[in-house]
């Protein structure tokens, strides 16, 4: 249905000596060659070219062979689109015609009558283009078969080829470029120099894409995985091969990989009839150093990262009402496996045990992949932990992670897993500081870890959901600080010891309606010491593989012995007055928006140590007040601050800059402020 239009100049050349003939053109030239509609329509959906150009074409008719020197395609335009009834655009291009009628033929042998001579075999043509040359290409591609439209642009495309043969059995050097642009953020760009085969299939050569946005492609993928992906530009610089053997197809990859502005959203949930989906996952960048994988039939999978850094990330990790955690699901499991899944379903525990068992390992086929991780970095996270299994819910955030965890692989050597050292630091709730160290392997199977945790001064009034259910009281007031050990051999024996001292624990009236009623405010009286401390040790050992062996109702049943128990335990209760100093001890006052002390605060709270150092059994609790009005343009400059600080880190991962150098302590100049402020507004949503 669609019209060609265009110009054409051309210069010929045919020479002819019986029986050949020649036919060779020095140039040619089709200018603003189109497809327009026939019966008015849009045009801006059919292919343009603004020129193509052909010199030095010989072709030889008798031996059936073609040779063009140079082919130029110049500003071609194309949009591909297809359709939700799945037609694509150049379905509609086509013109319906009736069948028609073809005359029968005399059968063979019919009388008095012979076949005609075959007509003798051709050979077939042969084409050789010594050079191609795209420049200023352009395409618009848009499908909306699926639940999602998925939309992209191709501009300033750049093709030059040479040797090109149309049966593909030798390599061919490419160079091709190309920016990609999704319909907001800025755009990728794509750079590809190496070699290309069809037969059989080849690709060899080096690849530079930065900023390649594979959001905009998660309705092919995204059906697979219990998220919806908000964002994710992807980079890659490096080399890599694939073809298409006899056995089938193989790849290896070598290079620098990055992932950048990465968020995604657990799936909506319906609330009332309102569809809610919430934050789940995102990072500001993750880089991905020295990636080494190799992909053959028949061979096990080898994957190798040298180094690994994640920066700025946030997740949300929730234990479900069924005491799953949500992060266990982030890839839908296959219907294949359901029945095994519900039979699991089944044998769960009761409500109110938490399991912690090893899996079985499985028997070894000899084609494991064999994974070796460089040492991985953390910087400045966040955790945002829900427990819904809790009523009422309980909630908590772990924020300022830092940290690192050494090189670890997937290989056993003479049957002991490797073990990384781990060391993780942050803050729990704000006020708390948390420290993580040990030895772990997250590819080991079975489990085998040998970890510690330290947090010290956790603010108890948020826990009063967990004692509100076990113990029938809110808290109102204390601190806790913790010291855990859990070792686990990869025999599934499990060796833990955990120290918890709670300062300060005061216990609200009982809940009514509360499930459990305990002597709670007795049992402080009598656990705590004369300063007000208690002491509890709870060493807990058994083996992950016995599947009577719950860790949650262990530790909830030597705690319950210890109130039981507390009875004989000596009792003091710290009945001394803070005294000294007046009104100007009542208060601690700062700039609005700052952490520094003002004079009048730091001689306050001169009298307030001389005091405490009078009385040394004393501990005090402080709490914090705040103008919205007074605080609120500081707090808006120290956030933008904080945004500031978190782009320069981003570009000096993007710059190659280590680790330890992104994770030491930035400042930012004035001078540096401007161009720093116009990327994070562009990131901005």
């Amino acid at each position: 249905q669609p019209v060609v239009h265009g110009t054409l100049r051309a210069e010929f050349d045919a020479t002819w000596a019986a029986p050949d003939l020649t036919l060779a053109v020095p140039s040619m030239v089709v200018s603003d060659l189109a497809l327009l509609p026939r019966r008015g329509g849009a045009s801006n959906e059919l292919p343009a070219v603004k020129q193509i150009s052909l010199g030095q074409v010989q072709i030889d008719l008798a031996r059936h062979t073609a040779v063009i020197g140079k082919l130029g395609i110049d500003q071609a335009r194309v949009a591909v689109s297809r359709a939700q009834d799945k037609r694509w655009m150049f379905e509609d291009w086509l013109v319906s015609k009736g069948t028609a009628s073809v005359p029968a033929q005399a059968p063979v042998g019919s009388a008095g009558k012979s076949r005609p001579p075959a007509a003798p075999v051709q050979a077939p043509w042969s084409l050789l283009v010594g050079e191609l040359s795209v420049n200023g290409g352009e395409l618009r591609f848009r499908d909306e078969a699926g639940d999602k439209p998925v939309a992209f642009g191709l501009s300033a495309i750049k093709v030059l080829a040479r040797d090109l043969r149309p049966e593909g059995a030798k390599p061919i050097p490419v160079q091709l470029s190309a920016r990609l642009k999704s319909e907001r953020g800025e755009p990728g760009q794509l750079d590809y120099r190496g070699n290309l085969q069809w037969a059989p299939v080849m690709a060899q050569g080096n690849v530079v894409a930065t900023q390649v946005p594979v959001h905009v492609f998660e309705p092919y993928f995204g059906a697979g995985l219990n998220i919806e992906l908000l964002r994710a530009d992807a980079g890659f610089k490096g080399d890599f091969r694939y073809a298409v053997g006899a056995n089938g197809p193989s790849a290896q990859v070598r290079g620098d990989a990055v992932v950048e502005d990465f968020r995604a959203n657990s799936l909506a949930a319906s609330n009332g009839g309102l569809q809610i989906a919430e934050e789940l996952l995102n990072w500001k960048t993750l880089s991905l150093r020295g990636i080494d994988l190799a992909l053959a039939p028949g061979v096990a999978t080898r994957l190798a990262v040298t180094e690994t850094t994640l920066g700025d990330f946030f997740a949300r990790i929730i234990v479900h009402e069924s005491g799953r955690i949500n992060l266990q699901n982030l890839v839908k499991a296959d219907t294949a496996i359901a029945p095994a899944g519900a039979q699991a379903a089944a044998s769960a525990p009761a409500v109110g045990q938490v399991v912690v068992q090893a899996a079985a390992p499985s028997a070894p086929t000899g084609m494991e992949p064999v994974i070796n991780i460089g040492p991985v970095g953390l910087i400045n996270g966040k955790v945002f932990f829900s427990d819904r299994f809790i009523k009422p819910n309980y909630s908590a955030n772990l924020s300022e992670l830092t940290g690192k965890l050494s090189a670890f692989s997937s290989v056993a050597p003479q049957g002991q897993p490797q073990l990384a050292d781990l060391e993780l630091r942050g803050r729990a709730e704000g006020t708390a500081s948390l420290e993580i160290l040990g030895k772990i392997n997250p590819l080991a199977t079975p489990l085998a870890l040998d970890i510690k945790g330290i947090v010290r001064d956790l603010e108890l009034p948020p826990l009063s959901p967990y004692t509100i259910k076990y113990a029938g009281h809110g808290i109102e007031r204390g601190k806790l600080s913790v010291d855990v050990a859990y070792l686990v051999l990869p025999n599934g024996q499990l060796t833990a010891s955990n120290k918890v001292v709670l300062n300060q624990l005061t216990f609200g009236e009982k809940v009514d309606g509360a499930p459990a009623s305990l002597p709670v405010k007795l049992a402080v009286a009598l656990l705590a010491d004369r300063n007000g401390v208690i002491d509890i040790d709870l060493p807990i050992s058994g083996s992950l593989n016995d599947p009577q062996f719950s860790l949650g109702p262990i530790i909830f049943k030597v705690i319950v012995n210890l109130v039981v128990k507390a009875i004989t335990a000596p009792f003091s209760l710290l009945a001394s007055a803070f005294g000294g100093g007046g009104d100007e001890l009542s208060m601690v006052a700062f700039e609005p928006g700052s952490a520094a002390l003002l004079p009048q605060a730091t001689a306050g709270l001169d009298k307030v140590a001389r005091a405490l150092a009078d009385r040394p059994a004393l501990k005090m609790t402080v709490v914090g007040t705040a103008s919205l009005d007074a605080e609120r343009d500081a707090y808006k400059q120290e956030r933008l601050r904080a945004l500031l600080v978190s782009e320069k880190r981003r570009g000096m991962l993007a710059a190659s800059a280590t680790a330890a150098q992104a994770a030491a302590t930035l400042t930012v100049s004035d001078a540096e402020v401007p161009a720093l402020v116009k990327e994070v507004y562009k990131r901005a949503d």
